[in-house]
C-alpha cells in the first residue's frame, strides 16, 4: 500500500474534498497537521495513516479495511481544550512513539496489540492531552513527523466475493464497503466521559463525552477469502458483557484475540474485545449478531 506524504504547503494550496472540510476555529489545527478533517458533532476528527504495508494474520492477508487507521480528536470544554487518539504502527514503532508522545507531555493511556501473531506484528497506542489545540496539534505532528499522513483509499485484490445483501439481513444492519472489506460500525447508547472529574475538584470541567468521534463504537470486517470470509475488529462492551460475548463468538468459531482498555477512567467502563475468525460467511455473521445482541447497542439507523 502506497501512502504519498502530504506537506503543509500542498494541503494550502489543494481544496479540501467536500468531506474534508476545516471549518472555524480547526482550520489552523488542519494547517499544524498538514491534513484535513471534519466536523463530527462538537468533535474535529482527523484520519490519517501511520502503517504501510499488507498485514498477514494466519496466512491471509488482510484487506486494508480491515483495520481502523490512526485518527485524533478535538474538542472544547469551556476555556481548556483537549485531543483524544489512536495509532496504528508496526509494533517496532509503538514503543518509540509511546516514548516521544510521553516525553513531550502527553498521556498515553493504552498500548495494545490487536492481532495477536500477525505479520508484521501491530500496535495500537492510545493517547490524549489537555490544553490549546493548535499546541496539542503541534505536539503530535512533531512526534509524528512524517508519518502522519492523509488517509486514502487503497488498493487490495480480493480473493472472491462477498454476498453483501445476505450478510447485512444477518446482521440487520448496513454495512460499508471500505478497502476490500465490509464494514458494521455500531454504536452504544450510554452517555460515556473521560478525563475530568477526579481532577477537578471546582467540577468547572465536566469530562470530556465519548463517542463514535472519539473511537468508542463496536466495528465489525469482513473480507472474501475464496468462498468463505474472514471477519476481525472489535466490540465495545461493559465488563459484564464481555463473557457473554465471548461465548456467543466460540459457538460459531470466531475467537478473542484480545480485551483491551484504551482508557483508564471512562465512566462506565467500556472495554474493546478483538475477535478474529475464519469461515463460512452466514455462519460467521449469525455469531456476530448473536454477540451484539448480549450488548447494550443502538439499533441499526436503516432497517434491513
Amino acid at each position: 500500500m502506497l501512502l504519498a506524504s502530504l506537506s503543509m504547503l500542498a494541503w494550502s494550496q489543494q481544496p479540501p474534498l467536500p468531506s474534508q472540510l476545516t471549518p472555524g476555529k480547526w482550520t489552523e489545527v488542519a494547517h499544524t497537521l498538514g491534513v484535513a478533517g471534519e466536523i463530527r458533532g462538537d468533535v474535529f476528527r482527523v484520519d490519517f495513516s501511520t502503517l504501510a504495508g499488507r498485514v498477514w494474520m494466519r496466512r491471509v492477508p488482510l484487506a486494508p479495511g480491515a483495520f481502523e487507521e490512526s485518527w485524533v480528536s478535538f474538542g472544547q470544554q469551556g476555556a481548556l481544550g483537549w485531543m483524544i487518539g489512536r495509532l496504528l504502527l508496526p509494533a517496532r514503532e509503538g514503543a518509540r512513539i509511546s516514548g516521544v508522545l510521553a516525553r513531550d507531555g502527553l498521556e498515553v493511556t493504552g498500548v495494545i496489540d490487536p492481532m495477536p501473531g500477525s505479520s508484521p506484528a501491530i500496535t495500537i497506542v492510545y493517547f490524549r492531552g489537555m490544553g490549546e489545540a493548535e499546541m496539542l496539534a503541534r505536539t503530535l505532528k512533531k512526534a509524528l513527523g512524517p508519518a502522519l499522513r492523509p488517509a486514502r483509499a487503497a488498493r487490495f485484490r480480493e480473493s472472491g466475493r462477498l454476498d453483501a445483501a445476505r450478510i447485512e439481513h444477518v446482521l440487520g444492519r448496513r454495512g460499508d464497503p471500505v478497502s476490500g472489506a465490509l464494514v458494521f460500525r455500531i454504536s452504544r447508547p450510554e452517555h460515556v466521559k473521560c478525563c475530568g472529574l477526579a481532577n477537578d475538584p471546582l467540577l468547572v470541567f465536566s469530562g470530556v463525552p465519548l463517542g463514535p468521534a472519539t473511537g468508542v463504537e463496536s466495528r465489525i470486517a469482513f473480507q472474501p477469502e475464496g468462498g468463505r470470509v474472514v471477519v476481525s475488529g472489535r466490540l465495545a462492551v461493559r465488563h459484564d458483557e464481555a463473557g457473554p460475548v465471548e461465548r456467543a463468538l466460540q459457538a460459531f468459531g470466531i475467537e478473542t484475540v484480545a480485551l483491551a482498555e484504551p482508557l483508564p477512567d471512562e465512566q462506565p467502563r467500556i472495554f474493546f474485545l478483538h475477535f478474529f475468525g475464519r469461515g463460512k460467511p452466514l455462519e460467521l455473521a449469525q455469531g456476530l449478531r448473536a454477540a451484539v445482541e448480549r450488548m447494550n447497542h443502538l439499533p441499526p439507523v436503516t432497517p434491513p
